[in-house]
């Protein structure tokens, strides 16, 4: 009062002006109180607070939110920091994410690790997790992360599938060969199969083989062999035949069923079969009427039954007895088994060796008009030749006409 009595009314003046000063430095200096909304993922509402610090994280406290690592803040639609400071005006928002854990599970075991991201794709990313093709997960990519999730990942692995002469490698997280087979468009049709199976799991050297089957049935015709009847007649002479049924061959059929495997066949199997046409056998008369003759052969000049072309071929000592006892010398002739029961002990004259007793049995001639004569070693000469010999008589006792 003593001032303003001494200074007068400037003075008041003066004062009254550095109150206002002073009041006005305090309201501005003074952190105002004003509304902001804090909104939590999925919440049906936000969270109403009065907030003067624009600190993001204290914004979060005042609604009652704690922060853990993993967790997102998001502040017009951008993700920011804790420590962010914020805009001091009303209406402000703030979007609170909490981490879910997501526990993965692999082919070499399983890792847990925590995410806000909005879809599991963006978890997998944020670690660092890129998929490849091929690779497998149990749940899709845009699944949101609302709770905790356990999910499986098949990583791809490189293979390679042969079909045929051609070969492809395909990247793929199959567990068995169907599966891998079917990843890659590759389809088993009818008697296709696959090296390993297709319910095998894939095998170690990553290699899988397709093998395309198919198989046909076929008709195969073969001859079946005429049979041979001879007869005996006897106005026939002996050494002389008449075919009076001419043979024909039957047909049998044969059903195949040929296996090809890649093109190239692998087996074949006769299912059925059946005649389609029987074979007719031949009907030859052979004489059996004997007439004994003069040979006009000047190495043979004998009697003979029958003249006969054969083939001739010699044999030496062996070191065995003949098949009649006896220890072969010149003029001893080996014939068929069947033949040597006709004519054991009769005579044949056989031009440019001369005359042969049949003493001896050449099991190679079965079936054959064949002579094999005897040379001693010493003398011994080669015969492979065909003549006509002399059976000279008198007539074997068994002989019927016919010399099988």
């Amino acid at each position: 009062m003593k001032m303003l009595k001494k200074f007068g009314r400037p003075a008041a003046a003066v004062l009254l002006a550095v109150g206002i000063l002073l009041i006005l430095y305090a309201w501005f200096v003074t952190p105002k109180a004003y509304s902001a909304q804090v909104w939590v993922k999925n919440a049906a509402e936000p969270v109403t607070i009065q907030v003067s610090d624009p600190i993001a994280a204290n914004w979060l406290g005042k609604a009652g939110i704690r922060l853990f690592p993993g967790d997102s803040i998001l502040y017009s639609g951008l993700k920011i920091d804790a420590s962010f400071r914020l805009a001091a005006r009303q209406g402000q928002k703030l979007v609170y994410q909490p981490a879910y854990p997501i526990t993965l599970i692999g082919a070499t075991g399983q890792r847990v690790f925590y995410s806000s991201a909005p879809t599991l794709g963006e978890a997998l990313w944020e670690q660092g997790i890129a998929l490849t093709g091929g690779d497998r997960i149990s749940l899709p990519l845009n699944s949101p992360l609302n709770a905790p999730v356990q999910v499986e990942l098949l990583s791809a692995t490189p293979l390679s599938v042969q079909v045929g002469d051609k070969q492809f490698s395909i990247s793929s997280s199959a567990q068995t060969v169907g599966e891998a087979l079917a990843e890659a468009g590759v389809a088993l049709q009818n008697l296709d199969t696959s090296v390993p199976a297709e319910d095998q799991p894939i095998p170690a050297d990553g290699l899988i083989r397709v093998v395309r089957v198919r198989e046909e049935t076929i008709l195969e015709e073969s001859a079946i062999a005429y049979a041979e009847e001879r007869v005996a007649d006897a106005d026939l002479n002996v050494g002389t035949e008449e075919v009076r049924q001419t043979g024909e061959n039957g047909v049998r059929v044969s059903s195949v069923r040929v296996r090809y495997e890649n093109g190239q066949e692998v087996s074949r199997a006769v299912e059925q079969e059946w005649i389609s046409r029987q074979p007719v056998n031949q009907i030859t008369a052979y004489g059996s009427n004997v007439v004994v003759q003069r040979s006009a052969d000047s190495e043979c000049y004998v009697d003979y039954w029958l003249a006969k072309e054969v083939y001739v071929t010699s044999y030496h000592d062996t070191g065995q007895t003949t098949a009649s006892g006896v220890w072969p010398t010149y003029g001893m002739v080996a014939v068929s088994p069947e033949w040597y029961k006709i004519l054991k002990g009769s005579s044949i004259c056989v031009p440019g060796y001369g005359v042969a007793t049949v003493t001896d049995v050449c099991p190679g001639c079965s079936g054959k008009a064949w002579l094999d004569v005897f040379i001693p070693t010493a003398d011994y000469v080669s015969w492979s030749r065909n003549l006509t010999v002399y059976f000279m008589t008198p007539v074997p006792s068994g002989f019927t006409g016919d010399l099988p």
